[in-house]
């Protein structure tokens, strides 16, 4: 484990998903629109996103598959099933409009549209260039998308593709799996180009609208959840992280989404029924980690600064770590006050690190005994020392002199007196414990309660 002191982003981002201590909430911007750079880039007097993200200093940095398909170049518009031509870039796509399959019900007609081939948009060396250059101190995460279900949507238009999964569910199950496997093969080239430069990856659809799911969880497991797995085991069998995204309130499937081995379920909408921190953190804390949490429908459209910090320092106390803080969407929008960003970002730069208790302490050693003391001291029980680092000691020194034992440690936690009793609850440490008591002899001027005496600190230097 990473001592939560001047953490590295990666360091930082690593300890969050693992529910470790932190220097600091581990952050992301997100994915800023092209419309929103502008303002961005004009309040924080920067050129680029690489300087924007220096300048909050972010901990995530997102690698986009680059996807060749112009005009957009993306990815997440490699799949256009509108007849009416709508679904070209990002923001001018929408499920409401009839998809290529609207009408169909035979799962031999799936190959009847033109599925393009990853290998001639998906370049490796372009993909391997893009990881490469991705700051090693950051936690690297790409940005696959492989929206799978949402697809599966588009292909019939959303009212049509719910009707098919309950009146034609081979047909809808067909397209399905055939949108899962491009995105598996788009995933093999990018996964094997960036092999070893990633740490992390973003795959998910929408799930759920701002006061429930679209649609009812069985039908999720049944059609869409054996895809998801697919897309996860493939993005783990490269050991990557895997980040689920799904906007909305989605805390029926959230377990279920853990379970098909996301790591992250990104983001938490904050105002969407039910993802509020509060519900997150008494149902679901320690199930995995979270993404998100500060609203970008309101808060940070309207807010003031003020009310973005305190946000932030709310959100930070239910989670102090287990939840990487970022915007409740990814995609950063033009109505966002890049003052709030600030506010953001500052907030959580200006969390107070773990506090440092110094302790120094003596004992005497019974004569004869200093040999074996050290021998034991010269390879500790490794549960011995799993459980100092867990009661929050570190920098613990054993010194010895004329007869005496001087220890050092210093304590990072926020309750020394409930760490020691859980430290002298172990079953391990007491055995330890046993074996060592037997050698040492306590001060007489000692404190009631102590077997070690405390010593007073009369200088310290930095």
């Amino acid at each position: 484990m990473i001592e939560p002191f001047n953490m590295t982003h990666r360091e930082r981002f690593f300890a969050t998903v693992r529910h470790e201590p932190v220097d600091r909430p581990a952050c992301w911007l997100g994915l800023p629109v092209p419309s929103a750079l502008p303002k961005l880039f004009e309040y924080f007097n920067v050129k680029s996103m690489d300087e924007l993200k220096r300048v909050i200093d972010d901990d995530v940095y997102p690698v986009l598959v680059p996807y060749d398909n112009p005009p957009t170049n993306d990815i997440g518009c490699s799949l256009t099933f509108a007849k009416n031509g709508v679904g070209g870039a990002q923001d001018e796509r929408t499920l409401s409009s009839p998809g290529f399959f609207e009408d169909m019900t035979d799962p031999a007609l799936v190959e009847t549209f033109p599925w393009p081939k990853p290998e001639e948009h998906i370049d490796f060396d372009r993909c391997r260039k893009a990881a490469m250059e991705a700051p090693a101190d950051c936690a690297r995460m790409g940005i696959m998308w492989a929206a799978h279900f949402q697809d599966a949507c588009a292909a019939f238009g959303m009212e049509n593709a719910m009707i098919t999964m309950m009146t034609a569910p081979e047909m809808f199950q067909a397209v399905i799996d055939r949108i899962t496997r491009f995105y598996l093969d788009c995933g093999k080239i990018f996964y094997e180009a960036t092999k070893g430069y990633l740490d992390a990856v973003l795959i998910g659809n929408d799930f759920g609208g701002q006061n429930g799911l679209m649609v009812d969880p069985d039908s999720l497991r049944k059609y869409v959840f054996p895809g998801t797995k697919a897309l996860i085991d493939q993005a783990k069998s490269y050991g990557l992280l895997v980040v689920h995204h799904s906007c909305g309130s989605i805390c029926p499937i959230i377990d279920d989404l853990f379970d098909l081995g996301a790591d992250i379920v990104h983001p938490i909408q904050a105002k969407a029924k039910g993802m509020n921190v509060e519900n997150l953190k008494a149902n679901y804390q320690g199930h995995g980690c979270f993404f998100g949490g500060i609203d970008a429908q309101h808060l940070l459209v309207n807010g003031t600064p003020k009310e973005v910090a305190d946000d932030v320092r709310r959100v930070r106390n239910l989670f102090p770590t287990g939840l990487i803080i970022s915007p409740s969407h990814e995609a950063v929008l033009p109505d966002i006050n890049p003052a709030n960003i600030e506010a953001l970002f500052k907030t959580v730069h200006e969390m107070e690190k773990p506090k440092v208790k110094r302790f120094g302490q003596v004992i005497e050693v019974k004569p004869g005994k200093i040999e074996e003391y050290k021998k034991l001291h010269a390879d500790v029980w490794p549960g011995v020392l799993r459980m100092i680092k867990e009661c929050n000691l570190q920098n613990y020194s054993i010194y010895y002199k004329d007869g005496y034992l001087f220890s050092y440690y210093e304590y990072t936690g926020n309750d020394y007196e409930a760490d020691m009793a859980k430290m002298a609850a172990d079953p391990e440490t007491q055995r330890w414990w046993d074996v060592c008591k037997p050698l040492q002899k306590p001060l007489e001027t000692r404190a009631e309660g102590e077997f070690w005496a405390d010593m007073q600190e009369v200088f310290h230097l930095d």
